[in-house]
This record gives C-alpha cells, structure tokens and sequence, in this order.
C-alpha cells in the first residue's frame, strides 16, 4: 500500500511540475505585452475608475481608439470623458464588464461597436485577455466569472508566447499599435507617421457595411439590456451610438430604408436611446486611416465634432465651436511608374483600377496549376489587392506566394481553393499585405492550411493588429 502511495504522489508531482513551471513563468517573469498595443488596457481601467464625478464613458473597440479625441470633447463638453474603446478582439463584452463597477450617478455611457457581427456578440479572446492584463493581473478581479473556463483554457498558449518572447528578448510592437501611441486620454495620437488613408483604393473592400441587422446576436442584446438596467439603478444614462464609417465601404445595394431599418430594430430590441443618427458618421474616405473605421487625425476630429452636436442638448451645452479640417492629401508615390512584364500574370484575371489592379479569378492556365505566385504587375500597373473569390475554381493549387506588393487580401479570397494548404506571405512587414482583423481570411480553406511567413517577421505577425487574430493560422518558415 505504502509503495501505491508512493507511485500515486510521483505521477501526481511529474503532471503538477508542468502546470508549476509553466505558472511561474507566466507570472514570475517581466511583462512582455505592456508596449503592445493592448498594453494600454490598465492604463484605461485606471482613468475609467480614478474619474471623479459625472463623467461621458465611451465603450467600444479600437474606432474609438482612432477616432475619439476625449481630450478635444472634454473640453467642448465641460464634462470629463473617458476612452475606453481598444481592440475588437477583446470583445465588446470585456469593455462593458470592465466599465460596470465604475459608474456612476450622473453618468452618460455610449456603447459604440463596429459594425461587425463579433463586436454586436458576447465574442471573448482569453488570449488577448491575459495579454491585455501582463504585468496587471489584479485587473483580473473585474473579470466576468463566465469567462473564467476560457481564461484557463488560454493560459498555456499566453505563458508560451511571454517566455518566448523573453528569452528571445523580442518587444511584441508594431508600427503605431504600441502603447505609447496613446496619450493621457486613451486616444491614438502619436506614432501617427502616415497620417492620412493608407488603404489601397482608399478602402479595405474585404469589409463591407450593409447594416444587415443579423450580424447583432440575441443574446448580446440581453447582456446589454441587462447592462442599461444596471447602469439607471446607479442612476446613469445608457446610449448606442455608430462607430465612424467609411463611405466607400458601403455595400453597393445599401438604401436609406435600411439604414432607416436598422435605426428601428436597435429602438425596438434595446432598452435604450440611439444617440443621433447614424447617417451622420458616415464620412468622406478621405478621413480613414488603416481600416474602415479607423480614423486619421482630422477623421477623429470631424467625428469628435460629430460626438459633440450629438451630446450638446443632453449634457446641456450650446455653441460647438470645433472647425472641420480638411481631408490629408495622400503623398503620390509611383504615379508615372511602369512595371515590366511579369511571368505569373498569365495565372489570373484582373480588375484595373485607379489605384491599381486587383486580382479578380484565376485563369484557365491558372485552374490548372499546382503552385502560383502572385504577380507584382499586369499590364504595366502594379497589382495591389486579392479579391473576394479570386481563387474559385483553383482545386488543383496546393502552394502560393503571395508577393509583398499584394497590399490586401479581401475576406473569402480563397473560397474555391479547396486543396490549398501552403500561402507564404512574402512581406517582411505584416501591415505591407493586410487582412481583415475582424474578418476570416482563412474562409473556405482546408483545416490544415496555414499562412507562412519570414521567420525574423513571426512575432511581429502574431502581434499585429490584422493577423494577431489569426495567429493560430501563422507559422514560419522554415
């Protein structure tokens, strides 16, 4: 009996070691994520709950981020307002659960999701959770107890990344998604190197807007409602509010009756007031940044106005003296270049553009291939974008290039590709080949396909804003 004991508390120690170690490391180590661009998340908790008296708090993802000056409304408003939109893939519901606790009678909340079936859902990433938490782990206390089970479930693959990244001494950062892009208000201000759209054709068109409204769950509208009532008990105001969005973006067959639609079913299945009319933040292109709601500067200003002449009557204030500025020139770069010709051209079928061309089909050569590499140019034009579809029909390919002057690869792109499980991505540079960081690159794709990318780039990709979603789907190569 004494030797079963034995045995039992040797197998007990060697399947405990692991879960110890992999704890220690986790907590015991410096925080890896604290640059990241979730590294901002404690020091938006903070000034939600360090915010004395009647306050305007924001709720929402990273529009807000990009496009809510708090500072410039703060002052228009004469009421503190506080930021706290950051990242879409830490979900809607995590901002709200994080706000609950801290309001306050005399408060006014706007819940402003993008307008994505993800964000209008009880959508939860426990990996980006514990990113957001890294070196701030006593933030977890406002964590809803429902989350619990998926927070153990991705512990091991965040204590994984944190050790990797410390040993390697890599800082998981990327371009203007980093911390210190924020300022005192929680709002992208710095790091703002090209300040002006930088989409290819002015639109990521892999993300489209139809104010369809089956992309709002029914058990998102619950938790909100739950959340309105919570909220009048301790005597604040609960509004919904649009995210800023791009009119290039708008689905093609969109009415006004929709929009109209839309407003009503919010009215309808809410138990509280659409804040202004989301006609009005629908604006010029010319105010985007990276994303279809995602603004540049004067974007978050002409939106921040906006905000402002929504909330002026209910808090009480008249003149709103913000001026619009004018849209950021975009710098044209290559206009007069023309690019040779290029072998792979013959694989594909394009759509030209003002901005370029976009890889629309495959050709008949093109069905037949095994492996293609996307071409840097057709007709003397630099091909830019991979469109929704563009590989239907290619169930032979099983290998892809995709070559770094390929600016975005629309949602569905490669629907059809059915043996396709190989797609090297040749930028070094995650955000010179984008994705749709709310969006499913990998639709129609095999269970074992995956994205490889240059093995120095791989951390850069697994933490960028577009791919970090994907990261599952990343490897290096080797």
């Amino acid at each position: 009996m004494k030797k079963s004991w034995i045995r039992f508390l040797a197998f007990l120690l060697i399947f405990a070691l692991p879960v110890v170690a992999i704890g220690a490391v986790a907590f015991g180590i410096p925080a890896r994520f604290e640059e990241s661009f979730l590294g901002e998340f404690d020091d938006k908790v903070e000034r939600l709950y360090e915010t004395e008296g009647e306050k305007i708090i924001f709720v929402g993802g990273s529009s807000l981020a990009f496009g809510l000056d708090a500072e410039l409304l703060s002052e228009t408003l004469g009421k503190p307002v506080i930021n706290f939109g950051l990242y879409a893939t830490l979900g809607t519901k995590v901002m709200l659960d994080y706000s609950k606790k801290a309001i306050g009678e005399g408060d006014i909340i706007v819940i402003a999701p993008e307008m994505n079936a993800q964000t209008w859902s009880l959508y939860f990433n426990a990996e980006a959770m514990w990113q957001a938490v890294d070196g701030h782990f006593g933030l977890l206390r406002y964590l809803d107890s429902e989350d619990i089970p998926a927070m153990l479930g991705g512990f091991w693959k965040f204590a994984a990344s944190k050790a990797k990244y410390y040993t390697m001494d890599i800082s998981p950062i990327s371009g203007i998604y980093r911390a210190d892009s924020f300022d005192d208000y929680g709002f992208v201000r710095y790091n703002r190197d090209k300040d002006y759209n930088t989409m290819t054709g002015g639109v990521d068109a892999g993300m489209s807007i139809d104010f369809d409204t089956d992309m709002i769950s029914e058990d998102f509208i619950e938790y909100v409602n739950d959340y309105v009532k919570y909220a009048e008990k301790k005597g604040a105001t609960v509004y919904l509010s649009a995210c800023p969005m791009n009119e290039a973006a708008l689905a093609p067959d969109l009415t006004m009756e929709d929009l109209e639609n839309y407003v009503a079913f919010l009215n309808d299945n809410f138990d509280c007031d659409v804040l202004g009319d989301p006609n009005n933040m629908i604006y010029r292109t010319g105010y985007f940044f990276d994303s279809n709601f995602h603004l540049n500067s004067a974007g978050a200003t002409v939106h921040t106005r906006q905000l402002a002449l929504d909330l002026a009557e209910i808090v009480g204030v008249g003149n709103i003296d913000i001026e619009i500025p004018e849209e950021p020139e975009i710098p044209v770069q290559g206009e007069d270049m023309v690019y040779g010709y290029d072998e792979n051209e013959v694989y594909f079928t394009y759509e030209v553009t003002d901005f370029g061309v976009n890889i629309i089909g495959l050709s008949e050569e093109g069905k037949q291939q095994n492996v293609l590499r996307t071409p840097v140019a057709y007709d003397g034009k630099k091909v830019v974008q991979i469109s929704a579809d563009a590989f239907n029909g290619g169930e032979n390919i099983e290998e892809l290039f995709v070559t770094d002057n390929i600016g975005q690869i629309a949602n569905g792109a490669f629907r059809g590709a059915d043996a396709l499980v190989t797609i090297h991505i040749l930028a070094e540079d995650p955000d010179m080949t984008k994705v749709d960081s709310l969006g499913n690159p990998h639709e129609g794709l095999p269970a074992e396909a995956r994205f490889y990318v240059p093995a120095d780039s791989l951390a850069t990709y697994q933490n960028n804003y577009f791919w970090g979603p994907h990261s599952n789907y990343i490897k290096a190569e080797n």
